[in-house]
């Protein structure tokens, strides 16, 4: 495209008519840029960010909050791939302990109505008579005691399993808290909205101007 209809030119200085000049005119211009201007950049000390030149503050806080969704689901995925071993052996441990405590349970169960009819057999038995009380009746008796004694035994048995449940479950509850209070810090950590940025000041040099 050429110029306007009627227009107008000014004389080409004296100065630029002369080669030597455009040398000494680079170098004031060099000189310039380096003793005043700069590359200003915003810093993101959350994520170890720096902004693209000409990148404003908005834009560069939306790519901040998409690679921080990025870092966090992935920190939280190989936190919870580090708890799955321990928090699964310790639900087998409760499963365990559960089926412990319903057999136990069964058992004391089963041991106690076994010595209430081995003592109702015993106290019968002595309502009989004199002549019913022999080495059969006190051998009904004898069997009563260890009844008592195993069925004591058997109730022990179903307190300590229980226990072990309830430890197992308190350590499951222990480790659980403990992954959300790891997973919330790294959620935390990794999201950069509000966070106040930092700025870079990035000064030429002279020989890449």
């Amino acid at each position: 495209q050429g110029p306007n209809d009627n227009p107008q030119f000014a004389a080409l200085p004296a100065a630029a008519n002369k080669p030597k000049n455009y040398q000494a005119w680079q170098k004031d211009l060099v000189g310039w840029i380096y003793r005043n201007q700069k590359l200003e950049l915003f810093e993101s000390s959350v994520l170890d960010l720096v902004s693209n030149p000409g990148e404003t503050e908005r834009d560069f806080r939306v790519r901040l909050q998409q690679l921080g969704r990025e870092k966090r689901d992935e920190a939280v995925a190989k936190l919870r791939q580090k708890y799955a071993p321990k928090l699964a052996a310790l639900g087998e441990r409760k499963r365990r302990a559960e089926q412990t405590v319903e057999r136990e349970a069964e058992q004391a169960s089963s041991q106690k109505v076994q010595t209430a009819i081995s003592f109702g057999a015993t106290l019968l038995s002595s309502f009989l008579g004199r002549k019913a009380v022999s080495f059969s009746t006190l051998g009904r008796a004898t069997t009563a005691a260890r009844g008592v004694s195993r069925s004591m035994k058997e109730s022990e048995d179903v307190g300590r399993a229980q226990e072990t449940v309830e430890a197992v479950t308190q350590q499951l509850a222990d480790l659980d808290a403990q992954l959300k209070a790891e997973t919330e810090s790294i959620q935390q950590a990794a999201d950069p909205q509000g966070a106040e940025l930092g700025k870079v000041s990035l000064k030429p040099t002279k020989s890449n101007i």
